[in-house]
C-alpha cells in the first residue's frame, strides 16, 4: 500500500515538472522576438544619432561657407565700382595711384590696392611701387577669360589674400584691380561662426593651405590633414567623411566648398565628443533593452516614453534648423543691404566730388568774366570787381579742398590759409615790397558751413593788410595764427604796419562790415584792433570731432611757425 501510493505521487509530480519546463521554454521563446526587436531598435537609434551628427555638422559647414561668400561679396562690389571709374583705365596710372591712396584708408582690413596688366601681372599703378608681388598666371587668365572677380591665396606673402577684379572696357579686359587683405580677417570669420568648444572649424584654400582654424590645439579634434582632405573632397561641393585623427581616434568631417572663393569650410568633431553628446540616449537605450528582457509591459511603457522624447527631440532639431536657416537668411539680407548702402555711398562720393569740381570750374569762369569786364575800367572803378573776384576765389578754393577731402564734408583750415597766403603774396607782389607772410597753425578740420564764412573773413582782412598796411614802400610782416581753444577755434591775423586809425566822420568800411556779419553767421566773436593796431581775433565754435583732436594736440609741443612765402 505504501509503495503503490509513493509510485502514484511520483507519477503525479512528473507531469507537473514537465509542465513547468514547458512554460519556462515557452517564456524563453517568447523573449527571443522581444530581444531581436530591442536589438533592431537600438541599432536604429544609433543610426539616427549618426544621421543627426552628419546633419548638424553639415549645417555648420554650410553656414560657414555662406558667411565666407557674404563677406567677400561686398569686396567684389567695391572693386567693380572702382573698375568703372575713369582712373582705372590703362592710361590713367597716375590718377589711379591718387585714387588708391585716398580709398585704401577707408576700407577695413585692406592692405594694398593696385592696377595690374592681365597679360603678365606687371603692376601699372598702386599704393606702393613694388606691390603686388607676382600673381599666378592661371589666376590672371581666369579673370581675363571669365571677366569676373576671383580670389587668390597662393603665392607670397603667405598672410595675404588677393581679390582680383577685371577692368572691362568694350567687353574686354586687359587690366585688373588687385586688392589684398590679411588672412587674420578670415580667422575672424571663423571665430564669429564658432563658439562651441566641442567642434573645430577650419577654412582651407584651393591649395589645401589652412587659412583659419578655431579652438586651442590641446582641445581640438584632429581631422584629416589638409592635403588629404582636399584630395578626398575633389570633385564634390559638400559631403561627410569619417577618418582617423593623428592620435588614432575616430573623427568626423563635414565639408562645404564656397562657390565664390573656392575655399573649403570643414567642421570636425571627435567620436569622444559625439559619445558625450549621446550619453543620455545610449543609457536610455540600454535601460530599455534591459527592461524589455524583464517585463514586456515595462518595455512598452519605456518605448512609448522614448518615442515621445524622440518626437520632442525631433521638434527641437527642426526648430533649431529653422532658426539656423532664418539666421542665415537674415544675415544674407543684412549683408545685401549693407552692400547696397556701400554702393550708394560710393556713388554719392563720386557725385559729390563731381559737383564740387563743377562748382569750382563755374566760379573760376565767373572770376574770368569779372576780370574781362573790369579790364577797360578806370583804376578807381575796378575795386568792386576785384573785391568780387577775391570773394568768389575764396569759395572756389574751398570747393577745391572739398574735392580732395577724404570725407567730402570738411576742409583743413591750415591747408586753405597756406594757399590763400601764397596767392595774395603773389597778387600784391609781397616779395618785391619786402612783406613777409607767416602762418603758424594747427591742423583743424572745419565743416562747409563754417569754412566758406571763414574763407571770406580771411580774404577781407588779409587783402586789407596787403593793400593798406604798408604804404610808401614800407616793409613789414603779416602773421596768421590758428589755434584750438576748446570748445572754440581761434583765427588771429596781425601785421606790424601803420595800424587802423578810426575816423568817426568817415563812412563805415564795407570789408569790416562783411567780416562782422560773417562772424555773427558762424556763431563766433570778433575782437577788433584798438586804434593804432591791426590785430583781428576771431573765435568760432568747433565740431565735436575737432574738440577731441584738440585735446590730443594740446599734449604735443606746439609746432613752430612756417613761412608761407
Amino acid at each position: 500500500m505504501n509503495s503503490s501510493s509513493s509510485r502514484a505521487a511520483s507519477a503525479s509530480r512528473a507531469p507537473s515538472a514537465n509542465r513547468s519546463y514547458m512554460v519556462a521554454a515557452l517564456g524563453f521563446l517568447a523573449l527571443v522576438p522581444l530581444i531581436l526587436f530591442a536589438a533592431l531598435w537600438v541599432r536604429s537609434e544609433f543610426a539616427k544619432g549618426q544621421q543627426e551628427v552628419e546633419s548638424v555638422l553639415g549645417s555648420q559647414a554650410a553656414a560657414l561657407s555662406q558667411r565666407i561668400d557674404q563677406d567677400i561679396e561686398p569686396q567684389f562690389s567695391v572693386l567693380r565700382a572702382l573698375s568703372s571709374l575713369p582712373e582705372a583705365e590703362r592710361g590713367n596710372a597716375a590718377s589711379f595711384a591718387t585714387l588708391a591712396e585716398r580709398v585704401l584708408p577707408t576700407l577695413r582690413d585692406w592692405t594694398g590696392l593696385a592696377l595690374v596688366n592681365l597679360e603678365d601681372g606687371r603692376p601699372l599703378s598702386g599704393t606702393r611701387p613694388d606691390w603686388p608681388p607676382a600673381i599666378d598666371g592661371r589666376a590672371l587668365a581666369q579673370v581675363r577669360d571669365a571677366r569676373r572677380p576671383v580670389v587668390v591665396t597662393a603665392g607670397p606673402p603667405a598672410d595675404q589674400v588677393y581679390v582680383i577684379a577685371p577692368v572691362l572696357r568694350g567687353g574686354d579686359a586687359s587690366t585688373a584691380i588687385v586688392a589684398a587683405f590679411a588672412v587674420a580677417h578670415v580667422r575672424e570669420l571663423a571665430d564669429r561662426q564658432g563658439g562651441d568648444p566641442r567642434i573645430m572649424l577650419s577654412i582651407l584654400d584651393e591649395t589645401g593651405r589652412v587659412l583659419a582654424r578655431t579652438n586651442a590645439p590641446s582641445d581640438r579634434p584632429d581631422g584629416l590633414r589638409p592635403a588629404a582632405l582636399i584630395e578626398a573632397v575633389r570633385g564634390h561641393e559638400a559631403g561627410f567623411l569619417g577618418a582617423k585623427g593623428q592620435d588614432g581616434e575616430d573623427v568626423f568631417n563635414a565639408f562645404n566648398r564656397s562657390s565664390r572663393t573656392g575655399w573649403t569650410a570643414v567642421v570636425t568633431m571627435s567620436q569622444r565628443q559625439i559619445e558625450r553628446m549621446s550619453t543620455r540616449s545610449v543609457w536610455a537605450t540600454i535601460a530599455a533593452g534591459t527592461l524589455s528582457l524583464i517585463l514586456a509591459g515595462i518595455l512598452i511603457m519605456f518605448v512609448a516614453y522614448t518615442v515621445t522624447e524622440r518626437r520632442v527631440s525631433d521638434e527641437r532639431l527642426r526648430a533649431s534648423r529653422a532658426l539656423g536657416e532664418l539666421d542665415a537668411r537674415l544675415l544674407a539680407t543684412t549683408q545685401e543691404a549693407l552692400g547696397e548702402q556701400r554702393k550708394a555711398a560710393s556713388e554719392r562720393e563720386v557725385l559729390l566730388r563731381e559737383i564740387y569740381h563743377r562748382v569750382k570750374n563755374n566760379l573760376q569762369i565767373i572770376q574770368s568774366l569779372l576780370r574781362l569786364g573790369a579790364r577797360d575800367l578806370k583804376p578807381e572803378q575796378r575795386e568792386p570787381f576785384e573785391g568780387a573776384v577775391r570773394r568768389i576765389g575764396a569759395m572756389a578754393r574751398v570747393h577745391t579742398l572739398l574735392y580732395n577731402s577724404p570725407d567730402l564734408a570738411s576742409i583743413d583750415l591750415k591747408d586753405y590759409l597756406e594757399e590763400l597766403l601764397r596767392e595774395l603774396s603773389d597778387g600784391f607782389a609781397a616779395d618785391e615790397r619786402s612783406i613777409e607772410s607767416i602762418l603758424d597753425a594747427h591742423s583743424m578740420r572745419i565743416p562747409l558751413d563754417t569754412a566758406v564764412p571763414l574763407a571770406f573773413i580771411a580774404v577781407e582782412i588779409l587783402t586789407n593788410a596787403f593793400r593798406h598796411a604798408f604804404p610808401g614802400g614800407r616793409s613789414g610782416r603779416i602773421q596768421v595764427e590758428v589755434r584750438h581753444d576748446e570748445p572754440f577755434g581761434t583765427l588771429r591775423i596781425t601785421d606790424d604796419g601803420i595800424g587802423i586809425t578810426p575816423d568817426p566822420a568817415a563812412r563805415q568800411r564795407l570789408g569790416l562790415t562783411i567780416v562782422r556779419k560773417l562772424v555773427q553767421q558762424i556763431g563766433g566773436t570778433l575782437e577788433e584792433p584798438p586804434p593804432g593796431s591791426a590785430t583781428f581775433l576771431i573765435r568760432f565754435p568747433l565740431p565735436v570731432a575737432n574738440r577731441q583732436v584738440a585735446g590730443s594736440e594740446a599734449k604735443a609741443p606746439v609746432p613752430e611757425g612756417s613761412a608761407a612765402t
